[in-house]
This record gives structure tokens, sequence and C-alpha cells, in this order.
């Protein structure tokens, strides 16, 4: 309905202009003038009288009236309510938030009539007889800036400053302030003010409110930048009405397909009909400026021409950009760790690093981005790197164009056999699949001496420290690729600094938060499941963007768990039980990890807000994993702990897609960042203690031992058969007390 309202008016414009119209288009427009609140049309002389100067007041007090009477009607609902005694739904009622919506709906609607009905003692035409102008909405008021004419102009900026310019600046605050204030407190009634704004509009085209208001104001202009010169009219209004057009095109800004279509479509009807008028007018000493406004043309059309085909020659001779370090790596098992890397070695060596998740759009080439546009090949070797293909490709192009490289190696890391790698076994030792590397020129004769020369002493290698915890495993790998190779001696490197250069990495796994490595109180906690490289990764990508957003909302900053598996328990708990909110982040076995597990249930026994995360290798559980897993695990403790997992998996997840592109994955960490709370919730709902309950807290280290112990101890009795006698032996107590041995140990 807005916008056949909005294409109304802007006909309405067609009528300001000074072309001769041919029937019915000039009886429909006359028609058409109600909607620029012409009183004339409505016969109210008989109120106003013939004044044209009153008849200009009460035009414009159309518009201010109607805020009035919107706020007017809410007030009274609301006091309404309060006599009926329905306190609750009058308590609902914002009165501020409803009457700026309603008003800001109705201006947005009636913009273009609002504007137009004030510039109209602007839009004048040319008499015949060259003796002067007058009015085109009055025409017996002559354009000369005296008497009625000028008091009609003063009413008329009057009009333009205390209602137009005011809400165009209240529309566009609210817009560039958008992105802002969604992160505050008051973001929803934010939203609940500026519904009419932003809800008709994809999330993505939130500003295009404003585009559409400014598309309204041009059109509004043309009659009067333009008076008097039909050719221009038409030109200006057809360039604006194409431009925005095509912006719409683009965008698709509207929520669903409908309102896209009408918009363009009545855009595109609009220009028609300029067209046909145009064929149709006989414009007098329009030659000249046709030919000049058609000679630009021209000149443009070449111009851009020229332009596209000077940029794709520089992009051919110069090809661009180029990559310090280019990331090789199995997607599937380290996509978090990769990433991870990219970012550590961008922040630390303020250089480019190539990661294959940031161009999808061509992956046949990344071969040529190996062979000319990178500086060093870092291979990150999991278990499965060197069977994948696309792997396979970039070593060997890399080792065909002698290219510096060098080996991340993960624990998983298995080095194939001299075996394995010749010639003849190099086709069964990679992964089957349909891509065809000799069609880039790389055979399996390519492939096995590429795979010596990586794993050889010669290339840089580097085993990821297994004593460092959290992130510091990573930051340890980054400070050693950066560092300047030394020109002789070994060049493998165990990851196991003892001090001097590569002692630094220890102290720096903490700088994201001013908590850094310290569990303090309401501070906002990151859980994943510890001990795995991949899901440590993802964690620490997460909180890399989202720290400074968190810092607005959480003063004591944030921790990733994983940075202080080595802390006293109590400690833990303490952080847990006073945290501000936690973030629980699902990876594959995450369930599984009764670590993690203690996490969630402590978290929510002490009523901790937790914001569930999953990546793509997280398996939601099936029923399977209530019934058997968990009693099996935790025997007596199992409905608590299936208690609080189901608590969790109510809410609604946040996918964080590890592999996904930097864009992906900042919308998906905004998306996190919505559902922190803006305040330490209390209440009688929810209250969070400063120090853990001895009561609401749960070993389940101590739960899963103990149910094991009872079910060894009450194990069946085995029979076994030794030199032809029989002899039953039951293993029940030589079992309790090995494992009771083992289990204080562990303790210890």
């Amino acid at each position: 309905l807005g916008l056949t309202v909005s294409a109304v008016q802007t006909l309405g414009i067609f009528a300001s202009l000074t072309v001769s119209w041919m029937e019915p288009l000039k009886s429909m427009f006359k028609v058409l003038s109600l909607v620029s609140f012409d009183l004339k049309v409505m016969k109210a002389e008989c109120v106003v009288g013939n004044n044209s100067v009153a008849n200009m007041v009460a035009r414009q007090l159309v518009a201010p009236s109607s805020a009035l009477y919107v706020a007017a009607i809410i007030v009274f609902k609301k006091k309404y309510l309060i006599r009926r005694g329905q306190a609750a739904a009058a308590a609902a009622i914002d009165v501020a938030s409803q009457v700026m919506n309603s008003v800001g709906a109705i201006f947005q609607v009636f913009f273009v009539a609002m504007l137009l009905s004030a510039l109209m003692p602007l839009i004048c035409y040319k008499h015949p007889n060259d003796l002067g102008h007058s009015m085109v909405g009055d025409p017996a008021v002559l354009c000369n800036n005296e008497g009625d004419h000028l008091s009609l102009v003063m009413v008329s900026v009057a009009t333009i400053l205390l209602v137009v310019v005011p809400y165009l600046a209240i529309i566009a605050s609210a817009t560039v302030g958008y992105r802002t204030r969604m992160g505050h407190t008051s973001a929803s009634r934010h939203l609940q003010m500026f519904r009419f704004l932003f809800f008709r509009y994809h999330p993505s085209a939130y500003y295009f409110g404003i585009l559409t208001l400014l598309r309204g104001t041009l059109v509004c202009l043309v009659p009067v930048v333009f008076r008097d010169v039909p050719p221009l009219q038409l030109l200006f209004m057809t360039l604006i009405l194409l431009f925005f057009c095509s912006l719409q095109l683009h965008l698709k800004p509207w929520r669903g397909t409908l309102p896209n279509f009408v918009d363009a479509g009545s855009n595109i009807l609009m220009v028609l009909l300029i067209v046909a008028v145009a064929m149709t007018s006989d414009f007098e000493d329009a030659d000249s400026l046709l030919g000049i406004f058609s000679g630009l043309i021209f000149v443009g059309l070449f111009a851009g021409i020229g332009v596209v085909a000077f940029f794709n020659v520089y992009k051919y001779f110069q090809p661009a950009p180029f990559f310090a370090h280019f990331l090789c790596h199995h997607k599937a098992q380290a996509a978090a760790q990769a990433r991870y890397l990219q970012i550590l070695i961008m922040q630390r060596s303020r250089s480019s690093c190539f990661l294959d998740s940031d161009h999808l759009s061509n992956l046949e080439e990344l071969f040529d981005i190996v062979r000319t546009r990178c500086g060093k090949l870092v291979v990150y070797l999991t278990s499965e790197t060197l069977r994948r293909p696309w792997c396979a490709g970039e070593i060997s192009i890399a080792y065909q164009t002698h290219r510096r490289a060098a080996a991340i190696v993960h624990r998983s890391f298995s080095s194939p056999t001299l075996e394995q790698m010749e010639v003849q076994n190099i086709a069964g030792f990679l992964a089957t699949s349909d891509f065809k590397l000799v069609e880039y020129g790389v055979t399996h004769d390519v492939i096995s001496r590429a795979y010596r020369w990586l794993l050889c002493d010669n290339t840089q290698k580097f085993d990821m420290p297994t004593d460092a915890v959290g992130r510091c495993r990573f930051e340890s790998t980054v400070v050693w690729l950066l560092r300047k190779p030394a020109s002789h001696g070994a060049q493998h490197h165990p990851g196991t600094p003892k001090g001097g250069e590569g002692a630094s990495w220890r102290l720096s796994s903490g700088g994201n938060s001013p908590s850094g490595n310290r569990l303090l109180p309401k501070c906002l906690l990151v859980s994943s499941r510890p001990g795995d490289d991949e899901a440590v990764a993802a964690a620490a990508i997460l909180v890399g963007k989202i720290q400074e957003a968190v810092l607005d909302l959480v003063p004591s900053g944030l921790c990733l768990l994983a940075d202080v598996e080595h802390r006293d328990e109590q400690e833990v708990l303490d952080a847990i039980a006073s945290a501000h909110a936690m973030i629980v982040l699902l990876t594959e076995g995450s369930l599984e990890c009764t670590e993690q597990l203690q996490h969630i249930v402590d978290a929510l026994s002490d009523d901790v807000p937790c914001i569930p995360v999953n990546s793509p290798s997280f398996r939601f559980p099936g029923q399977n994993f209530f019934d058997c897993d968990l009693p099996l695990r935790f025997g007596k403790k199992a409905g608590s702990v299936e208690a609080r997992v189901r608590e969790l998996l109510k809410c609604i997840t946040v996918p964080f897609t590890t592999y996904g592109s930097q864009q992906v994955l900042d919308v998906q960490a905004d998306a996190v960042v919505q559902r922190i709370p803006r305040q330490l919730m209390t209440g009688p709902g929810l209250q969070v203690s400063s120090k853990p309950s001895s009561k609401r807290h749960m070993d389940l280290v101590e739960a899963e031992q103990s149910n094991t112990i009872s079910r060894l101890s009450t194990g069946p009795t085995h029979t076994f058969t030794r030199s032809g006698s029989r002899e039953e032996s039951s293993i029940g107590n030589q079992g309790l007390a090995l494992l009771t041995a083992v289990c204080t140990e562990i303790t210890c």
C-alpha cells in the first residue's frame, strides 16, 4: 500500500512539470493533486476562502495536525485501558515509541506530497507573451517575490525548516546509528520507535529507507531547479527514476518478491510515460539543449568503455594482490586452526596471508596464486593433509616454481613412509577424488618428489608445542614462522621452547581482554572442549571478533577457559558462578568431554546465562545419548546432567561456520554479541552468587569414576579354563582395587 501511494504521489509531480499533457492524463493529474494536499480539489474555499496564503497555510498544517491526532489517539487508548482496569495492557504501551513509529510511517508514505506542497510557491511557468511567470499550483499568483507570492515563499521556507528538515534529520540519525545502537541496552526500544524505517527492508539493506526519501526529494526538486525548461525536466526525471530503479534491482531491499517487483515496475512505467510525453511534445528552442545533452551521453559512454578497457589491461599486466603467505591445509580437519593461524600471521607480520575460504569464487585459480602471487607456502600438516589432492597440487606447484616453504607439524600428523611416497604407490596414498591433477601439470612423479622435498631436513619444520595450552600453542607457532630462518644448521625445531627467543609467546595469550588469563568476577566466559586444537582455535577466532563489542557490555572483559586449563578447580568454579554469562562453543565431542560438561552443569546450576554456539562438526545428541550414554557414565547423577544439557539445547544455537569466509564469520559473531545480556541478570528467578554453592556443584569427574568403579565391582564372575581343569575367578575385587589406585593417583 505504501509503495502504491508513493508511486501515485510521484505521478502527481508530473502535473507540476511545464509540459502539455494530453487527455486523459491531464484530467487524471488533476485528481491526483489531492495527494499533494491541494484543498481546492476538495472545494475548501468555503472554509478558508479564496485567499492563496490561507490556503497554503492550511495545506502545510495537514501533516503536523495528523501527527497530533495520532498522538492523541495513542494517549487516549492508554488512559482508557487504565480506567478499564487493564493495567498490564496499558503498561505495555510505550507512548513515545508508538507515536514515533506511527507518525514516522505517515510522514514517510506522504513525504513526496508533503515536500511538493511546501515547494509549490517555487514551481512556476512562463507566460506565453513573455511578460512574467505564474505559480503552477495557483496561476492567479505571479512569481515576482512580492505581495502574496512573498508570503507564500515565507510559508514554504518555514514548512521546510520546521517540518521537512527535522524529519530528514531524525531519519538520517537513526539510519547512521543503526549498527551502533544495536549493541546497547536500548536496542529493542530503538527498533520499536523506527519500525516503519527498518522492518520493511532486509537487515542488509536497512539504509534503503533514507534512499527512498532521497529519491522523493530529488524528484520534487526537478521542477524547481529546471523551471520552465521542459526538455531538461523530462531528462533529469528519467535519470533519477532509472538510477534508483537500478539500485533497487541490485539491492532487492524489500522483504518479499512482490514489493520489489512493484517498486521496480512502477519506476519503469513512469519512465515509459515520460518517453511517451516526450514523443508527442513539440519543444521550442530545445534542439541546442538536446544536442549538448546527447553529446555528453555519447562522450560518457565511450569514456566508460575506455576506463573498463584500461582497467582490464592494467589487471593483466599487474596481477594483484600478492600474498606473503599461502596456507595449505585440510579443511575438514583444520578449518578453524588454519583461520586462526592466518589471523595471527596477518596481525603479527602486517602482511597478507591467503586462505582459500576467503576466495571461493574460482578454486581453480589456487594453483595460479601459488605459482605467481605467493611468497611462501605454509603447509599445516595434520593426519590427512598429504592425502588430499588439492593439498598435493599446491605443494607440487610450489616445488615446481621453487617457492619457499615451511611446515607446521601437528601432533596428529604421521609422516608417510618412503615406500608410500614412491611414484607407483602415490596414487594409492592419495584419497580418491574425481579431481584430475594431471590437467594442471601435476603428475604422480611430481607429487612424489614434492613430498620428499617438503619432508626433508632442508625445509623448515616446527612441531607444535604439546606443553602449551589454549591459544599459546598457536601463538608460539606463528612466532617461529615469522622469525628469520637460521643461515646454517638444522631447520627442524621441536615446539618446546624453554627460554630465550621462544619464551615470549607464553605471556601473550591473554591479551585480548582486561582480564587476560585472570579469572575475574563477572567476566564473560567462553567454554570450549579443552585439548582439542580445532575447538580452541574456533573459540579463539570468536573471542577475537567479539572482544571489542564485549568490552562495551562487560567491563570485566572475557576469558577463554581453554587458556586456564591448569588453574585451581575452585578458582574456575568461582569464576563460573559469578560470570556475567558463558558462551558454550559446541564442537565435535563436546558432550563426550567431561570437563566441558562440568562447565555447562556448573553454569546452569548457578543460573548463569549460557549462549550455545555450534560449529559445523557438532552433532546434536539423540535419545540414545540420554538413555544410554549418560547413565553409563554418571550413574545416579545422570538425571541432573541430562536436565542441564536439555536446558542448554532448548536455546536456539548460533551457528559458527569455521570454514566460512571472514564476512560470514563477522555476521555470525555479531549474532553472538546480540545474545549477550546487556546487564548482569539478577532477580527472583535468576540469582548469581559470588561464590559457588557446595550443594549446587556436582563433580562429574568423581561421579564418572564412582560409577565406573561401581559397575566393575558388581561385574559378572568370569570362568577361565586352564590345563583341562575348570577354575572360577572373580575379577570384581581385583578390578576395584586396581581402579581405586589409578583414580587416587589421577586425583593427586
